[in-house]
C-alpha cells in the first residue's frame, strides 16, 4: 500500500514535512481537525481509485478520540469496499498511553473493515500482552533500528526478535527508513514483508 504523507507549503513555496508543524498544531488543539481532513481525503481517493490501498497516520491525541471515531464510522459505515483499502497507522507510544481505550478504538475501525498498523514499533514498550490486546494487522519497525543496519549487530539482533514476534502473531511487518541496498538485503533476509524508504 501507499502511505499518505501530510505536507504544508509555506508562503515561499517550500514544502514542509509534518514533523516540522504537527507538534504546534497539537498544542493549538487543531490536530483532530487535521486528522479528520486526512481521513476524508484518503476515503475520497480510495473511493475514486478502486485499485489503490492507502495508509495514513493519526495523531496520538486522535487515537482515543471518540468524536474522530464517530466521524470515521459515519464516513465508512456500509462502505466496506472502501474501508478494506484503508490502513490507519497509530504510533506505538500513543497506543500504549491508554491500552484499553486504544484497543476499543482499533476494534471499531476493524469492524468497519479498516486495517490497523502499529507505527514506530520497537521504539516504545509494547509487551506481548499489549500487542495481543491491540489486535493490529501490521507492525512498522521503527527506522532507528533500520538505519545503518549492516554496521550495527545489536540492531540486527533486535530486528530479528521484532520480526519473530510479529510472525508468531501472524502480523505483517514493514521496515521504515530503508535507504540502502545493503539494508534492503538484510531486511529481506530476516523476513520483513515490506520495505519503506527512499531506497
Amino acid at each position: 500500500y501507499h502511505e499518505c504523507l501530510l505536507r504544508m507549503i509555506d508562503e515561499d513555496g517550500r514544502v514542509i514535512a509534518a514533523g516540522e508543524f504537527v507538534a504546534a498544531i497539537e498544542q493549538l488543539g487543531f490536530i483532530r481537525l487535521i486528522d479528520r481532513y486526512v481521513l476524508e481525503c484518503a476515503v475520497e481517493e480510495v473511493a475514486a481509485h478502486p485499485e489503490i490501498c492507502l495508509g495514513f497516520n493519526i495523531s496520538g491525541l486522535t487515537a482515543t478520540d471518540r468524536a474522530w471515531l464517530r466521524g470515521a464510522c459515519a464516513l465508512l459505515q456500509g462502505r466496506r469496499e472502501v474501508a478494506n483499502r484503508l490502513v490507519v497507522e497509530i504510533t506505538e507510544t500513543a497506543a500504549l498511553h491508554d491500552i484499553e481505550e486504544s484497543a476499543g478504538f482499533v476494534a471499531t475501525l476493524r469492524e468497519l473493515g479498516c486495517r490497523i498498523a502499529l507505527d514506530d514499533f520497537g521504539a516504545g514498550f509494547t509487551s506481548l500482552r499489549h500487542l495481543q490486546a491491540l489486535a493490529v494487522d501490521t507492525v512498522k519497525i521503527d527506522g532507528s533500528f533500520v538505519r545503518n543496519l549492516g554496521q550495527n549487530p545489536d540492531n540486527q539482533v533486535f530486528l530479528r526478535h521484532l520480526v519473530g514476534l510479529a510472525k508468531g502473531l501472524n502480523l505483517l511487518t514493514v521496515a521504515e527508513c530503508v535507504e540502502t541496498p545493503e539494508e534492503a538485503v538484510l531486511l529481506r533476509r530476516e523476513g520483513v514483508n515490506f520495505l519503506q524508504g527512499y531506497y
